[in-house]
């Protein structure tokens, strides 16, 4: 395997990766200027929080349509598309006057982030090499942690000494480079003409999505709420019609041909996946446990929070060596169980002298080992695709993690909750968190070990395996 990126995969790297930035900055630093925001437009906070569901209900709807469209007219005009959409809809964020103007804005502005992400990562899977694919990976997987990162500390800089105005402003000069740097360095990949749009499997597909997506959603504002549940199973009978549906029609929105490819369906929807949960889970637990538990402020919890993200943004440069000496299964599974162990012992942590420090490394450790995971489990979900699979195997990964993203908090939601109920407590203590942390680390070992036995040692055994 290759060291090093050549030319041509490092220009679409690149690309690709300041398009994921300016996705990702944009929806951390907007965060900090609610309040500013909804004082502008004489609304509550709680209101405006509106223009953060609205995008992301938006991103999870448009989701199905981007394999489609960057198959029906070409991938890179679609990211074109998307790049000037996302840009002009961040302007009419800047410059709405009304509180319903800004809803829409960030609508239309989550639309355009659903063709960007996906189909820029498309564009790089079809462009890039096998052999470099994890370097590749790992680049772009960078500014997906250095964004939230910088974000909350740069939103707050903008509102005190600017105008709210400039968050939106910001992304005009970072997707106009973005956009020349595309038209340069994108290589034009022919569309298919022949595509049909499938009305009724998109229809299908978005509502499950946006029903399952809110029903877990709401399930952490109480699980004895009916709502939740309706939701939930209204989705999953969605979801039911879906499969019928993409399996009787001959050009679906979304193929599951890719789901026939062991290593793919391994990596990205069966045991790959829930080997994932613990990580996103503890993005709600954790900073609750400081704050809650141990009694930090939210800037000292912040703080210790950019050692996860330090210990991950700076395990990316030796992945690929790690992958070639170990091997990708001894990797990820090593890693993954240092990773639960490390969860642990934040778990079971105590304040008192000595609890800094010990949180710090261990949180360092989990980042470590969220690295090696997650871009060995991306790197084994494409490896095995072949290019007429790339496309509908990016929406099925891509739909998979907003699915793993909401089950994990939901569910870590729902532990602390009933914890705290089983024990009498109004509010959950540091020991509701303490059992929830403990269960997902025990549902991250059980998923580490199904997925030892799925998983062959390196992406040559993978190649081997489908060529036979």
């Amino acid at each position: 395997m290759k060291r090093f990126l050549t030319l041509k995969s490092r220009d679409v790297v690149i690309v690709v990766a300041a398009s994921m930035f300016m996705a990702q900055l944009d929806g951390a630093v907007l965060a900090i200027a609610l309040p500013e925001i909804s004082r502008a437009l004489n609304v509550s906070v709680v209101s405006l929080s509106l223009s953060i569901t609205i995008y992301l209900t938006m991103l999870v709807a448009m989701l199905p349509i981007s394999g489609w469209a960057a198959d029906r007219f070409g991938p890179r005009r679609i990211f074109l598309i998307a790049t000037v959409g996302f840009a002009l809809f961040s302007a009419m964020c800047a410059v709405a006057e009304s509180y319903w103007l800004f809803i829409l804005a960030r609508a239309l502005q989550g639309a355009a982030a659903a063709l960007l992400t996906p189909v820029g990562r498309l564009i790089l899977l079809r462009e890039t090499p096998k052999d470099e694919l994890v370097d590749a990976l790992s680049i772009t997987a960078m500014p997906m942690l250095i964004a939230p990162t910088i974000g909350p500390s740069l939103g707050g800089f903008i509102v005190e000494y600017a105008r709210w105005e400039y968050i939106f402003l910001l992304n005009l000069p970072i997707a106009a480079a973005l956009f020349m740097l595309a038209r340069l360095r994108i290589p034009a990949i022919p569309p298919d003409p022949s595509r049909k749009f499938d009305i009724v499997g998109t229809m299908l597909l978005s509502s499950a999505l946006i029903c399952l997506l809110t029903g877990f959603d709401r399930l952490t504002g109480g699980v004895l709420r009916p709502l939740p549940w309706a939701l939930l199973a209204f989705g999953g009978v969605l979801a039911w019609a879906t499969l019928r549906h993409i399996r009787r029609h001959p050009d679906p929105i979304v193929s599951l041909e890719a789901m026939r490819i062991p290593g793919f369906r391994t990596a990205a929807v069966g045991a790959g996946a829930a080997v994932r949960l613990p990580a996103r889970a503890m993005l709600l637990a954790l900073p609750l446990m400081f704050q809650l538990g141990f009694g930090f402020s939210p800037f000292v919890a912040g703080l210790l929070l950019i050692a996860l993200n330090g210990g991950d943004l700076l395990t990316k440069p030796v992945t690929q060596p790690a992958y070639q000496r170990f091997g990708y299964r001894e990797t990820v599974i090593w890693s993954s169980l240092a990773g639960l162990v490390a969860l642990a012992v934040i778990a079971l942590a105590s304040p008192g002298r000595g609890l800094v420090p010990l949180l710090l490394v261990a949180l360092i450790v989990v980042g470590i080992s969220r690295s090696f995971v997650f871009t060995g489990m991306a790197s084994l979900s494409f490896a095995t695709l072949t290019k007429a699979h790339l496309s509908s195997g990016n929406v099925v990964a891509n739909v998979s993690m907003q699915l793993v993203n909401a089950v994990a908090i939901s569910a870590t939601a729902v532990i602390v909750t009933l914890s705290a109920e089983a024990g009498g407590r109004a509010e959950p203590a540091v020991i509701d968190y303490r059992i929830a942390l403990i269960a997902i680390v025990a549902i991250g070992l059980v998923s580490t070990i199904r997925l030892r036995s799925r998983l062959p040692r390196d992406l040559q055994e993978i190649h081997a395996e489908e060529a036979a």
